[in-house]
């Protein structure tokens, strides 16, 4: 039958040349092709669908095939699957599958055009291009004139003052020194200012006192946690590999990594290139190594009976998405099984994504012997030597293929590393390209996404949302900048000043626009509700660990080590009992007991629930932006959870040693150790009135001091310890810590 068909369209093609001239080896494709496939093929293989990953409305792809590979052979009508498929051959399905199909003549037509060389016109072959604004090149323009300028501390103000002026808005009067003290030290460090650093400030009156607090604070080693902390969250980090066993893992030391790359400011261009591909750097250092443990903190499938290439093809998709997320702000997921349907991303350049990270290894690094910990191995034997996770490229690369609907069962044609035609080519590489020159493009000056999400990104850290607020969609159904000449005018400032995080850091907090006042306004309410515009700052509650961290630091049990292995603070019973492999949760002893809650060792099947109960992402999949929510769950957790209670115990303790004797005295003391501040006269009166009806309370009661202070883990007994202050004082000193600490202000960034 295929062998009446070859002769029936040669003898066709052969007719059109004898009658027609077509014999010009230029059947023209613009006139006599490219109709005929809008026309009847392009409902399904047009720009809004393309069954079988196939796109016939334009040259490019036509070029590129559908998934199961080339579509058009030029020179060889035959072997070409177009042509098979509109006359239903090779058991094919003819095409189009209902009325009206190609008439013969039309068939001809495409048949002769093959057969002389399947030729496109001059410029036919151009990448597809967008006009959407986040594919454009990064255009700075100059900081806008303003009327107030004396209201301009740096360019930033000027961008926002303009959109205020224009929609008759004034900004907001500064905030006073102790909130924006309080402020800019937990932004920046994740901390609140002790008590020498509240009262140094509020004691300098020079003109750049904020200045000097500020480098004070990017200098601190507390910065690089704080700061890598929001990145673990993109990295997915966790110290578990995932899934129903959730079997340990060692990966902290990429943590670490994290942390001192960030204090030492090494520059975000190199920060990517050695977590991407640290490994193909020349002469690669151990760090540079452990840093690819980015893309090992996918999950690992350890149950019985699976197939193990399942599971390593999820993880080679979970890079691609992670990576299309963090550093491209584009749900290039959607591709995985179909072309793109809003942005112009096609599945074909999802595996050419795909093919990239299809050639790892995935070893573990031999770092030295392991570090001791206060929490002995088993069994509020000897550990082995230290290792890490990292990436390293095969010697023999793996084939990469599409696979047709996400499915690694079903292999399509054959892909070579590549990156989507919207953005900037890949440079020419000698050799087929690989990581290093995947992320080399992604932080090439010409790559317009990465700087402006990572901009971005840092900004909605700081205003509660970024300039884009979608900052994980900077694709077509995104929401548009709301302030989108200041975005390019700081994503260009990043690429000027070589990528420097701290610049950045510095820029934002230094500005008019950042040191503003949170309270509402009136007046805001109708014109600009969500605050879009910046004329005030934003109160935020904080992240899950600082909520931890600020307790321990106004209790004054803070250890503050930066970097080492995960610890285990103390958690409720009965966390593993619903999980499929039992564990058992050893609170660490002495100081790990007080470490920041960045380095809480997190089970994926069983996170601490303190985390969880303030929003801590499940480390499943990249997280860009944390949730807020706000529950009982997370007042009750502060009021009972046995850290909570341990941190309130401490708290206690340290007012006492403080020499703080009476009522007032001891209240005024608890609100400047958590809050910053001294507390207003109706806070003074009611809180010395809750502590004297405690006081009274216990003195009645003394049989319900021991049970309450043993109750509070080992700081509870530490106070118990503090015998020269009667025991109902203690106790009743204990509530009054629980109260402060529940308060809002407590968790609050104002």
């Amino acid at each position: 039958m295929i062998r009446h068909f070859v002769i029936a369209s040669t003898w066709t093609a052969a007719f059109l040349v004898a009658t027609t001239g077509a014999a010009d080896p230029a059947v023209d494709y613009a006139r006599d092709i490219q109709p005929l496939f809008t026309r009847s093929c392009a409902e399904c293989h047009g720009p809004t669908k393309q069954k079988a990953g196939l796109r016939l409305d334009t040259a490019a792809g036509v070029r590129e095939g559908s998934n199961n590979g080339p579509v058009v052979t030029a020179g060889k009508s035959a072997e070409s699957r177009l042509v098979q498929a509109l006359n239903g051959a090779n058991d094919l399905k003819q095409m189009p599958p209902k009325e009206p199909r190609l008439s013969a003549a039309e068939v001809a037509r495409i048949t002769a055009w093959i057969d002389h060389g399947a030729k496109f016109p001059a410029g036919a072959d151009q990448p597809r291009k967008s006009t959407h604004w986040s594919f454009q090149p990064i255009r700075p323009s100059a900081p806008p004139a303003v009327k107030r300028t004396d209201w301009v501390g740096n360019p930033i103000d000027a961008f926002v003052l303009a959109r205020l002026e224009k929609n008759g808005i004034f900004p907001s009067p500064e905030a006073d020194k102790v909130t924006l003290l309080r402020r800019v030290s937990l932004d920046l460090t994740g901390l609140p200012p002790t008590l020498d650093e509240v009262a140094a400030f509020l004691k300098d009156s020079s003109a750049d006192a904020y200045e000097r607090v500020v480098e004070r604070l990017l200098r601190s080693p507390h910065y690089g946690e704080r700061w890598g902390r929001h990145w673990l969250d993109l990295a997915r980090y966790a110290d578990s590999n995932g899934y129903s066993i959730d079997s340990p893992r060692t990966i902290w030391p990429y943590r670490d990594w994290v942390i001192r790359a960030i204090n030492e400011d090494k520059p975000f261009e190199q920060f990517t290139v050695e977590q991407l591909a640290g490994d193909l750097l020349p002469g690669a250092t151990t760090d540079q190594k452990v840093a690819t443990g980015f893309h090992r903190n996918t999950q690992i499938n350890e149950e019985g009976g699976i197939d193990p290439e399942q599971f390593r093809v999820e993880a080679v998709i979970d890079r691609v998405n992670t990576t299309g997320s963090v550093w491209l702000g584009l749900t290039v997921g959607c591709c995985q099984c179909h072309n793109h349907k809003f942005d112009p991303l096609a599945q074909r350049e999802y595996y050419q994504l795909f093919a990239f990270f299809n050639n790892q290894d995935e070893p573990t690094l031999p770092l030295g012997p392991a570090p001791k910990t206060d929490t002995p191995a088993k069994g509020k034997k000897a550990p082995a030597g230290l290792t890490t996770m990292v990436l390293q490229e095969r010697v023999t690369p793996r084939e990469s293929h599409i696979l047709k609907g996400g499915d690694f069962t079903r292999p399509g044609a054959e892909v070579t590393p590549g990156t989507p035609a919207v953005l900037p080519p890949l440079p020419a590489a000698p050799q087929t390209p690989n990581r290093l020159d995947l992320a080399k493009w992604l932080v090439s000056p010409d790559n317009p996404l990465t700087p402006r999400v990572i901009v971005n990104r840092i900004w909605g850290v700081y205003f509660g949302t970024g300039l884009v607020e979608t900052e994980n969609d900077f694709g077509t159904q995104g929401t548009p900048p709301s302030h989108p000449e200041l975005l390019d005018w700081l994503a260009a400032e990043f690429v000027r000043r070589d990528w420097s995080l701290k610049d950045m850091h510095r820029l934002i907090v230094t500005s008019t626009t950042y040191r503003q006042s949170s309270a509402s306004r009136p007046d805001l309410e109708t014109t600009d509700p969500r605050n879009r515009l910046l004329a005030r700052q934003v109160r935020l509650r904080l992240e899950a660990e600082l909520v931890r961290d600020a307790c321990l630091a106004a209790s004054g049990l803070l250890d503050a080590r930066i970097g080492g292995p995960s610890v285990f603070p103390p958690q409720p019973e009965g966390v593993f009992r619903f999980t499929q492999v039992s564990r058992t949760w050893a609170p660490s002893d002495g100081p790990d007991r007080y470490r920041r809650g960045m380095y809480t060792y997190f089970w994926r099947a069983s996170p601490h629930p303190a985390l969880m109960s303030f929003d801590a992402p499940d480390a499943g999949t990249t997280c860009t932006r944390r949730n807020r929510s706000n529950t009982p769950l997370q007042a009750l957790t502060l009021l009972n959870d046995a850290g909570f209670t341990e941190y309130a115990a401490g708290l206690a303790s340290r007012v006492l040693r403080d020499g703080k004797a009476t009522g007032p005295d001891q209240v005024d003391h608890a609100f400047r150790l958590a809050l910053g501040r001294e507390p207003i006269e109706l806070e003074r009166q009611r809180l010395a009135a809750f502590l004297e009806k405690q006081r009274t309370h216990f003195a009645a009661y003394p049989e319900e001091v021991t049970p309450l202070l043993e109750g509070a883990g080992p700081a509870g007994k530490m106070l118990a310890k503090l015998e020269e202050t009667p025991a109902a004082d203690r106790a009743a000193l204990l509530l009054l810590a629980r109260v402060v600490l529940n308060l809002d202000e407590c968790i609050t960034r104002e």
